[in-house]
C-alpha cells in the first residue's frame, strides 16, 4: 500500500514538474506580412507579435498595428504573451513589461510613431530626444 501512494506521489510530483511550455517569441522570416496591414515586415526595429494560448504566433510589422488589431478584434482573452523588438538591440523583449516612446519623430512603416525600450533610461532619453511621450503597455492599449 505505501508503495502505491510513494508511486502516485511520484506521478504528480512527475506531471507537475513538466509544466507549462515557456512561450517564446518566434523568429521573423522574409516572407512574414503584418496581420494588420499586409504589409512585408522589413525592419525589425519596430517589430511586434503576440503568441496565442494554442502557440500560434500573429506578426506585424509596426507596434502601431499590433495595437490597433488588438483593439479593432478584441482577442485579448486568447493571447498567451505579446514581444515587441528593442529600438536599439532589435532582440525580442516582453511587450507586456516593455516601455513604450511615441513619437510623431520616429518613421515607423505605418506611421504608428511608436518604438519599444527595454531599458527605462533608454526610453526616457529617447523620449527627451524627440519629443515623445512614455508609454507602459496597458497606456498603450488603452
Amino acid at each position: 500500500m505505501k508503495l502505491r501512494w510513494l508511486a502516485l506521489l511520484g506521478c504528480v510530483l512527475l506531471a507537475a514538474a513538466c509544466g507549462q511550455p515557456e512561450i517564446a517569441p518566434v523568429a521573423l522570416n522574409p516572407e512574414d506580412m503584418c496581420s494588420m496591414c499586409r504589409m512585408a515586415i522589413s525592419e525589425k526595429r519596430y517589430a511586434a507579435e503576440f503568441i496565442t494560448k494554442e502557440g500560434e504566433a500573429t506578426k506585424f510589422d509596426d507596434i502601431g498595428c499590433l495595437r490597433d488589431y488588438i483593439k479593432t478584434r478584441g482577442n485579448r482573452d486568447q493571447v498567451a504573451a505579446y514581444f515587441v523588438s528593442d529600438y536599439e538591440s532589435r532582440e525580442w523583449i516582453d511587450g507586456s513589461s516593455a516601455l513604450f516612446v511615441k513619437s510623431d519623430e520616429f518613421a515607423t512603416p505605418m506611421g504608428g510613431g511608436i518604438v519599444a525600450f527595454v531599458d527605462k533610461s533608454k526610453a526616457e532619453s529617447a523620449a527627451t530626444r524627440n519629443g515623445g511621450r512614455l508609454l507602459s503597455f496597458a497606456n498603450l492599449m488603452d
